[in-house]
């Protein structure tokens, strides 16, 4: 098991060496951007076809620190029953070293991670929690950064993210299925979780067996994917046609509400796109290891999926992949088109 307190302890430490974070700033940007998400909400439901019964939205612009302290508790919720498993038969003194170890791995990397995140809806989907209501996360200090740097006029920035994030609100909250589908897949993964010696002497055969191939072994999902056995890698390729699709509609949302909302909507487009590409090499091994690329593919793949559906039906026809999840594309599909388009009978 990780001590999740000690991560949380790292992360904060990392943190502190960040520019100091202004609290009554984020406390006015949430009220602004509240006002924002709640008058921009029928646009988002209009051009997304998807909506809930909320008449207001809660924008919360988090601090760094409580990113990481949302952040903590979800991934607790979705790795203690797969780290359970896999250290019950470790000696209590291996435990209390690898718990320690973990938590630092961690918390490094949540505190890395609280200087790119921007915004985020989801770190609610893997508690049992009803999702209604639940308010949208914006790391502010991250968003008012990019708009320094750039001379965009304050605010602007972050309510053309907030279209990313209201999307993927109204997905878990205004579809009704989808919250209990996402779960499910997560309980899949996480139930036949076990990592024994022999998972890690698989992991090396598939190692070779990939670059042999000429394939990289971490590109489908960092290094932790080398560990899944059969069952587990079905799941997880369940896992990654849905967020592809998630996070592609929620840019292909974004980018139709944005043209009559937001100005300087395409230069904010560039500019994001270049960073998810750009990086130092530390970065970019980071990204790699941790599966982090493979999440900036989702959002090219899944909007150039929905794109060509539009342009070949309709953006109506784009909201039916939303009736069951039946009608979601498969990872195949998502890079074949006319397979999927086949499949449903279109």
């Amino acid at each position: 098991m990780i001590s999740w307190d000690l991560a949380t302890k790292v992360a904060k430490g990392v943190i502190s060496s960040f520019p100091r974070e202004d609290e009554t700033r984020l406390l006015v940007s949430s009220k602004e951007m509240s006002e924002f998400a709640s008058g921009v909400l029928p646009s988002v439901e209009k051009a997304s076809g998807i909506e809930i019964s909320d008449e207001a939205i809660e924008v919360r612009f988090a601090s760094r620190s409580e990113w990481v302290e949302n952040n903590t508790k979800s991934m607790q919720k979705l790795l203690d029953p797969i780290l359970k498993n896999a250290t019950d038969s470790i000696p209590e003194i291996l435990s209390s070293i690898y718990s320690s170890a973990g938590a630092v791995q961690f918390g490094l990397l949540f505190g890395w991670m609280s200087r790119r995140v921007l915004g985020q809806y989801d770190a609610a989907m893997f508690t049992n929690a009803d999702v209604a209501g639940a308010p949208v996360f914006v790391v502010g200090s991250n968003v008012y950064e990019i708009e320094s740097r750039n001379n965009y006029a304050p605010g602007s920035f972050g309510k053309w993210v907030l279209l990313h994030e209201i999307t993927h609100k109204l997905q878990f909250e205004g579809i009704d299925w989808m919250a209990s589908y996402y779960r499910s897949l997560i309980s899949d993964l996480v139930a036949s979780s076990k990592i024994s010696p022999s998972d890690i002497f698989e992991a090396i055969v598939t190692i070779i067996e990939e670059l042999r191939a000429g394939r990289n072994p971490i590109d489908e999902a960092g290094i932790a994917a080398l560990f899944l056995g059969k069952n587990q890698r079905q799941s997880l390729k369940k896992i990654t046609s849905l967020m592809t699709i998630l996070e592609g509609h929620a840019d292909f949302v974004m980018s139709r509400v944005a043209k009559g909302t937001i100005d300087s909507a395409e230069e904010f487009e560039a500019m994001v796109y270049e960073r998810r590409q750009g990086g130092s090499p530390v970065f970019k091994l980071v990204s790699r290891l941790y599966g982090f690329d493979a999440k900036v593919r989702q959002y090219a793949n899944g909007r150039k999926f929905l794109e060509e559906l539009a342009s070949r039906k309709s953006d109506d026809f784009v909201r039916s992949i939303f009736t069951s999840p039946d009608t979601l594309p498969t990872v195949e599909e998502i890079s074949d088109v006319e397979t999927y388009l086949s499949r449903v009978g279109a």
